[in-house]
């Protein structure tokens, strides 16, 4: 793989490159900038000044062109399609939705540090919350710092900090949910059957740090089985089309797993791996090292997994909108 083109940002990307619906991209640098780029790495416009960014969050495109970012102190901004901010935040409130959110039928869907997922109506002229807290609809009791998964029927899974996955349903009532002993850092990852996977995280005072990938049954909603991996797993897993499920962890090993919960392969890298995966080609899984480098592998999957919720952001552009 060669470098095709590159654009100066001038400061440090924390979160994630999102692709939105007509193909340009968005960045938000730490500097508090939002960059948009066209497919060819040209400035679309100039960079807006939006804050700047949460760790967990990224941008988020709709099918207008609008970019909503998670502002730094709380609430929501609203970048039009020209690159122009709104003069006030779209959506108020002092938590912040330190999460990267995803976009279906109108509503934003995203986690808070406050324990709760908000539901936001993005189709009125001012955000409103279409959960109501006072009920806690929505609410997990941990911070959600991942980005949520929604299966084929309409559960939005999330996994927050509390050790805890949780499924709600349309309406923000809780559907189900599961304990998983240990931290999880990532998203969850659902595949064609509509089970779960998650990346756990255990370190226990004076021993060294361990992690599983958890696999959720996507009926019972049980465990169906742990993989232990080499290290402690914050890296978000990617489903192909051959049905592996391909994640990193902090020993700098990437694992290829099947739906029974067996390696089909592992490769040692030169760095701990905690970001996402991606297949980025056919017959090619790319993941970020701590070291600053990507690394691509050589897999069997020629595309993403067709069905289920394959990634974070579920599709290769990443841009947070379904529907």
């Amino acid at each position: 793989m060669g470098v095709v083109w590159e654009y100066t940002t001038g400061s440090r990307v924390p979160g994630r490159i999102v692709i939105a619906p007509d193909d340009s991209i968005r960045i938000h640098t730490t500097d508090g900038f939002l960059h948009a780029l066209t497919p060819e790495g040209k400035q679309l416009w100039s960079p807006a000044q939006v804050g700047e960014p949460l760790g967990w969050a990224a941008p988020m495109v709709d099918s207008l062109g609008n970019t909503w970012i998670s502002a730094y102190d709380g609430g929501l901004i609203r970048v039009g399609p020209q690159g122009k901010p709104d003069s006030r935040p779209y959506f108020r409130t002092r938590a912040k939705l330190d999460s990267a959110g995803i976009i279906h039928g109108g509503v934003l869907y995203v986690g808070t540090e406050e324990g709760y997922v908000l539901a936001i109506d993005l189709t009125a002229e001012k955000g409103t919350t279409l959960w109501n807290q006072a009920a806690d609809q929505g609410y997990t009791g941990g911070f959600v710092n991942s980005s949520p998964a929604l299966t084929e029927d309409g559960i939005l899974v999330v996994a927050a900090r509390d050790e805890m996955v949780w499924g709600f349903a349309p309406s923000g009532a809780v559907a189900w949910n599961t304990k998983v002993p240990g931290q999880i850092l990532g998203s969850p990852v659902i595949d064609r059957y509509g089970h779960v996977y998650v990346g756990v995280c255990q370190a226990e005072r004076g021993r060294e740090g361990q992690g599983w990938l958890v696999c959720l049954d996507g009926n019972s909603h049980k465990i169906r089985w742990q993989y232990a991996a080499a290290g402690p797993v914050e890296s978000t897993p990617v489903i192909g089309d051959d049905d592996l499920v391909y994640f990193g962890d902090n020993s700098g090993t990437i694992h290829a797993v099947d739906g029974r919960g067996v390696a089909q392969w592992t490769a040692k890298v030169e760095a701990p791996v905690r970001s996402a995966g991606t297949i980025v080609a056919c017959e090619r899984v790319a993941f970020g090292l701590d070291d600053d480098t990507l690394v691509a592998l050589k897999c069997t999957a020629k595309a993403l997994c067709p069905a289920g919720w394959p990634k974070i952001g579920r599709t290769l552009g990443q841009c947070g909108l379904i529907g």
